[in-house]
């Protein structure tokens, strides 16, 4: 059974493990390797994570899905307005994909959109990630607006899917909550 709880201190250096392995896994073909080793050293670099960790304000901070003490994903999200909650940051160790760790986070999260309030939910993902896109599609997501982007460190361009989809309390019940 996959739980999913609060990312204490001694998960940091699973969460970086996690962000990295997913990060390399998910974009290998879709990023120049000099972009994901620069987004990779920024977002799961250990002090980052572990202040992360520790203090939140701006966000509802890291959540962890593990299984019989294995951690096999991370992720969080926080509000953007009184109505919209964001997914910030989902990302599965890519030995367990397809194992129900991803939809336990989301399902976790959208707790916390529905307390806190919040009627839609949204998430960015790269145009051309076929394990995240398809994965939100079948939660109902839906496409929103492309945004297209550089990234000034490596000039590359960057194409964004901008998902949303309506929530409400009655939505935990009908997917299992």
């Amino acid at each position: 059974m996959i739980e999913v709880r609060a990312a204490e201190e001694h998960d940091v250096e699973a969460i970086a493990h996690i962000y990295t392995a997913g990060w390399r896994d998910t974009y290998t073909d879709i990023h120049s390797e000099a972009y994901i080793e620069h987004i990779i050293a920024k977002y799961a670099d250990p002090d980052r994570l572990l202040n992360e960790i520790r203090h939140h304000p701006d966000w509802d901070g890291w959540l962890i899905a593990e299984r019989d003490g294995q951690i096999l994903g991370a992720g969080g999200g926080g509000l953007t307005s009184p109505q919209t909650w964001e997914i910030f940051v989902l990302y599965l160790n890519p030995t367990f994909r397809r194992q129900g760790a991803g939809s336990a986070l989301v399902e976790t999260m959208t707790r916390q959109a529905v307390q806190s309030g919040a009627s839609e939910q949204w998430v960015s993902a790269t145009k051309a990630n076929e394990k995240g896109v398809p994965f939100y599609t079948a939660l109902g997501f839906e496409v929103q607006e492309e945004r297209t982007s550089e990234y000034a460190p490596t000039g590359e361009t960057i194409r964004t899917l901008r998902m949303k989809r309506s929530i409400r309390p009655s939505l935990l019940t009908a997917n299992g909550g």
